[in-house]
C-alpha cells in the first residue's frame, strides 16, 4: 500500500479528458489495491474551479459540470487540513516563484512524507528543489 498527494492537475483529469485521463483512471482505480490518496482541502475546490472555466470559457453544459462535481463529491480521497502548512507553504511559494496553493501539495508531501503526483512542471520543480519525491503519473499506465 502506497499513499501519495495528489495534485489538482491531476485530478481533474477524471473528470476532463486530457492528456493523462487513462492513468489518472488507474491512478484512482488503485485504491482499490489499497493506494491512498490524499488532496488538501482546497483541492477538490481546484478541481470545481477548472469545471466553472470549462462551463464560463469552452462550452462544457452546466449540467455536465454539475455531474462531474457529484462525481468528484464521491471520491474516495483523504481530505487534509492546510491550516498548519500556510507559513511553510508561502516560504515554499517565495522561494520559488510559485502560488501559495500550489505550495500547500509540496508542504503536505513534505511533512507527510509522501510522495507527489502532479503534472504542472513549475509545481514539480519546486517540489524536486525542496527534496520531495516525485511519483510519475506515467507510472499508473494501465
Amino acid at each position: 500500500m502506497s499513499q501519495y498527494i495528489v495534485d489538482a492537475s491531476v485530478v481533474v483529469q477524471l473528470l476532463i479528458t486530457e492528456t493523462h485521463t487513462v492513468e489518472t483512471k488507474s491512478l484512482f482505480a488503485s485504491i482499490e489495491d489499497g493506494n491512498k490518496l490524499i488532496v488538501p482541502e482546497f483541492g477538490l475546490m481546484e478541481c470545481t474551479n477548472v469545471l466553472w472555466k470549462q462551463v464560463r470559457f469552452h462550452g462544457l453544459a452546466q449540467s455536465d459540470a454539475e455531474k462531474q462535481i457529484k462525481i468528484l463529491a464521491a471520491l474516495d480521497v483523504t481530505v487534509a487540513p492546510v491550516i498548519g502548512l500556510m507559513p511553510r507553504a508561502l516560504a515554499i511559494g517565495l522561494k520559488h516563484q510559485l502560488a501559495v496553493y500550489d505550495s500547500v501539495y509540496i508542504a503536505l508531501a513534505e511533512r507527510l512524507k509522501h510522495p507527489l503526483i502532479t503534472i504542472d512542471q513549475r509545481q514539480a520543480a519546486a517540489a524536486t528543489a525542496e527534496g520531495i519525491t516525485l511519483k510519475p503519473i506515467t507510472d499508473f499506465k494501465p
